[in-house]
């Protein structure tokens, strides 16, 4: 039912839409006279002048009038607060693939759904791999641009094609499994747009497609050559270019599907990357930008446990927030960048413009996620039997705060000892 409501309110978003031009135009305008800072609804996270107060001292930049009473839904608390009790224990110290296997087994969960491309084959199977001691994997290859031959091959006007027709082979192959939940790796942006908006259950993206940097798209920003080349307006590929960089394939897929305006919905750990990303997208579309910690909520107001036990304060991240922003700004197209795993998917099932990811995060292999499947990262020592992230998710089912201050369970947790 909880998805029925959302297709039913992304068909209401299709009705609207019709007058999002207009509010395209008018932002546009009031940005441009310095007046756009006055509209709560004018969200440039990427340029903000307060240095995120939000995250740091709980500034609301919309003073209050972001309701979010989803929060207290016991279908969506789980993928808003899991992330943060991991963190609670282990800091910013586990990989995205641990953590992808940590938050699947505290939620429960004893199968998943894994779509990979079948230019990623290899990767699949070693996704497949490390999943399987803790899950029952029902995996589908997205075999789409498959030549006749069998072999693999880069074909971006039929990839268009497909999402043109809201192409639906893959992921009803992978909803008829009747899984908890999907995990996505290596998708073209067509492909992860129809999987995201046709997914019976919350998806959450491992590894995205990048065929010039090696599938690790944010080496657009972090090299000094390509960050300059598309500062510079010089970064849309050659006539004839099949390799493409994820940014190239986003731009060139926004300017076909005649897109205006995207909102790039991020954390605030890859607030710089952003930064430039937004430079470069401006180039060719209204760009707006949403950080994680918008509202400035305190973590204590979810009942949700302090990263650092002796903080003053710590801001919560806001998905849901995210989300109902980029609804409000009526944006052709959602792009996540670096969002915690279990808040990608809150933020995906609550959005109502088509969503994709530019980059997942993976603060140890500095957003490489797939470099835990290539080397011995995902052997890394981490014990998934360990008791604390459970005992902590127990403790904190509820999403109200109780009355009387609980003591801190992971004090000696190992991210601060």
């Amino acid at each position: 039912m909880f998805r029925i409501r959302l297709l039913l309110r992304k068909g209401e978003y299709i009705l609207r839409s019709a007058n999002r031009q207009l509010v395209n135009n008018l932002t546009e305008y009031l940005t441009k006279c310095g007046r756009g800072k006055e509209l709560p609804a004018v969200m440039k996270c990427a340029y903000c002048a307060l240095k995120m107060e939000c995250s740091k001292e709980g500034r609301d930049c919309h003073g209050g009038t972001l309701e979010l009473p989803e929060y207290k839904d016991p279908g969506v608390r789980p993928y808003v607060t899991f992330s943060a009790f991991l963190q609670h224990v282990y800091g910013n110290n586990l990989t995205r693939l641990q953590e992808l296997i940590f938050i699947g087994l505290m939620m429960g969960h004893k199968q998943l759904g894994l779509v990979y491309c079948a230019g990623l084959h290899r990767e699949g199977q070693l996704m497949i791999e490390a999943l399987s001691p803790h899950f029952d994997v029902k995996a589908v290859c997205c075999d789409q641009c498959r030549g006749p031959g069998g072999d693999f091959t880069i074909d971006h006007d039929r990839k268009f094609d497909l999402y043109s027709r809201d192409d639906r082979k893959m992921v009803d192959a992978l909803n008829a499994y009747n899984l908890p939940m999907h995990v996505s790796l290596g998708l073209c942006i067509e492909q992860d747009v129809l999987f995201n908006k046709h997914s019976q259950v919350p998806v959450t993206n491992f590894a995205v497609q990048d065929w010039v940097l090696g599938h690790n798209p944010l080496a657009v920003v972090y090299t000094t050559y390509q960050r300059k080349k598309y500062l510079q307006g010089k970064g849309l590929p050659k006539e004839g270019q099949l390799r493409r960089t994820r940014l190239q394939e986003l731009i060139v897929f926004g300017q076909r599907a005649g897109f205006k305006s995207i909102s790039l919905g991020f954390c605030n750990g890859v607030f710089e990357e952003v930064r430039i990303l937004s430079e470069i997208l401006k180039q060719y579309f209204i760009v707006y930008s949403v950080c994680c910690k918008t509202s400035g909520i305190d973590k204590k107001q979810q009942n949700t446990p302090y990263m650092n036990p002796k903080a003053a304060f710590e801001s919560a991240c806001n998905p849901v927030g995210q989300a109902k922003i980029d609804n409000k700004l009526g944006v052709d197209l959602s792009v996540q960048l670096g969002i915690c795993l279990g808040h990608d998917m809150a933020f995906e099932t609550h959005t109502l413009p088509p969503t994709t990811t530019f980059a997942p995060k993976d603060r140890v292999l500095c957003h490489n996620t797939l470099t835990a499947l290539y080397s011995g990262a995902r052997a890394m020592d981490v014990d998934y039997a360990d008791p604390r992230p459970y005992e902590v998710a127990k403790r904190y089912v509820d999403a109200e705060p109780p009355t009387a201050r609980l003591d801190d369970l992971e004090r000696g947790a190992s991210a601060w000892i």
